[in-house]
């Protein structure tokens, strides 16, 4: 096994303990946010940095250039985010909806044929075209978190509509926290992969037409929901249930651009 698949190993099991254990300390009343968790989590984040480190300099550039470097990229940037975005507005428990979208993304990446192969070093170096997919992927990030968080307001609006109160429901964060948090995220995945559309257009070559074309629609979504939201007003129930449903819309993007 190659010292990169092993890191990324180590990371995978990070996340999958960091959510182990705020699932089994929530539901025996014990669970202290921000503490076992996001130090299990920054283990993981930095696991993947180190991967990060060493592909891109065995490639010469960005690790972007293969759908294993692509979804481990994705992984790492949702936690990064997290780290940025969960004390802004005091999301500490948003961390446990993070570890198993982390996980997710790189056990999809484990499991790529190119997982196996050697990094192949790049011959040609794009400024442009390294900005444009850094922005598109950090900007999945970003409505990843937003989904996570449309998620944790799903499921307090729903136990307080029955008037439930679990250990879950006593931890999670205010309404108006996930409020700003969904509009917060939606906006900067928005700003981000506005910027990368851009930077694409600014390359020598542009990219396929079918990526672009797929990259185009999902900025769609999101700038008509902001829209929208603006111009006539969304309630926060159904903007937090588009922002959790409506990420899978980049997922399938990433399942085609995986394809091609």
């Amino acid at each position: 096994m190659s010292r990169e698949l092993l890191v990324l190993i180590l990371a995978a099991v990070c996340y999958l303990g960091a959510f182990g254990y705020a699932v089994v300390s929530l539901r025996h009343g014990t669970y202290q946010p921000g503490r076992w968790t996001l130090l299990i989590l920054g283990i993981a984040a930095l696991f993947q940095t180190v991967f990060l480190s060493w592909r891109g300099q065995a490639i010469g550039g960005c690790p972007m250039t293969t759908p294993f470097e692509l979804l481990t990229f994705i992984s790492w940037s949702i936690v990064v985010l997290y780290f940025i975005i969960g004390p802004a507005y005091r999301l500490s428990l948003l961390g446990v909806f993070t570890a198993p979208l982390a996980l997710l993304f790189q056990i999809s990446a484990l499991l790529r044929p190119e997982a196996l192969a050697p990094p192949v070093p790049r011959l040609t170096h794009s400024f442009w075209g390294e900005l444009h997919a850094a922005l598109a992927l950090v900007s999945y990030g970003a409505f990843a978190l937003a989904s996570a968080a449309g998620l944790m307001f799903l499921l307090q609006d729903r136990q307080l509509k029955q008037h439930r109160i679990s250990p879950v429901l006593r931890q999670l964060p205010p309404i108006h926290y996930l409020t700003r948090a969904i509009r917060g995220l939606l906006l900067t995945g928005t700003g981000l992969l506005t910027i990368a559309i851009v930077s694409a257009y600014r390359m020598e070559k542009l990219p396929p037409s079918s990526k672009l074309t797929i990259v185009w629609i999902v900025w769609a979504l999101y700038a008509s929901l902001i829209a929208y939201e603006y111009s006539r007003g969304m309630s926060a129930r159904r903007a937090a249930a588009t922002a959790a449903f409506g990420f899978l819309i980049p997922v399938i993007s990433l399942w085609f651009i995986g394809r091609h």
